[in-house]
């Protein structure tokens, strides 16, 4: 119970400094989505393992200081990809979430915790990719979030209907040596940041 404590503890303090050191990043690169998008393209053209055209990439709604997505997004919707937003939606005292059908240009409504998100209009699908947010990462594709679980809870249990790839999105300063994990945090399969994509490497 002690070493539990202790990585809550750690990770709560290491979200306090991530937090800071990405307001500074976003602050010194504003045109980072763009950038990111930019070399996402290229990396995509030469891939021969990314889903087919039939797949449904799912992004986020940006906010704080996270990088903007909304630039790859364009990249996957010109080149035929469906795309969903996230959704919160209320679920006993709290909330629980869903993709819903989206393309840019859409009109969004207000969500929980300022995030804007389709309306309850747009159609409920499941995705193949899922874009994240994230606080840092590290090479072997653990990342740390905002400590509240839903992508965590999502992703596994999208999972259990089909195989899901999720890749973060993020400055390529967030990169540490270790993340700290626990049994219920969801892995990446990458990365894509603003020089570059990340293949993860999970260890053995």
């Amino acid at each position: 119970m002690d070493d539990l404590n202790g990585l809550v503890v750690h990770k709560s303090l290491l979200r306090a400094e991530m937090k800071t050191r990405r307001v500074a990043m976003a602050q010194a690169s504003p045109l980072a989505g763009d950038m990111l998008a930019e070399i996402a393209a290229d990396t995509l053209d030469g891939s021969q393992s990314w889903p087919d055209k039939d797949a449904i990439i799912a992004g986020y709604w940006p906010i704080q200081s996270e990088i903007n997505p909304f630039p790859l997004l364009q990249i996957f919707e010109e080149r035929g990809y469906a795309v969903a937003l996230p959704c919160l939606v209320g679920e006993g005292d709290g909330f629980t979430m869903i993709f819903r059908r989206f393309s840019l240009g859409d009109e969004l409504v207000d969500g929980p915790y300022g995030i804007q998100q389709p309306d309850e209009t747009a159609d409920e699908i499941l995705p193949d990719v899922v874009l994240v947010p994230l606080l840092a990462f590290d090479a072997q594709g653990w990342r740390l979030g905002y400590g509240g679980g839903y992508y965590d809870r999502t992703l596994a249990r999208l999972n259990t209907d089909k195989a899901i790839r999720t890749y973060g999105v993020a400055f390529s300063g967030q990169q540490l040596a270790e993340i700290p994990f626990e049994v219920h945090d969801q892995p990446l399969d990458g990365i894509f940041t603003d020089k570059g994509v990340i293949e993860a490497r999970p260890t053995v």
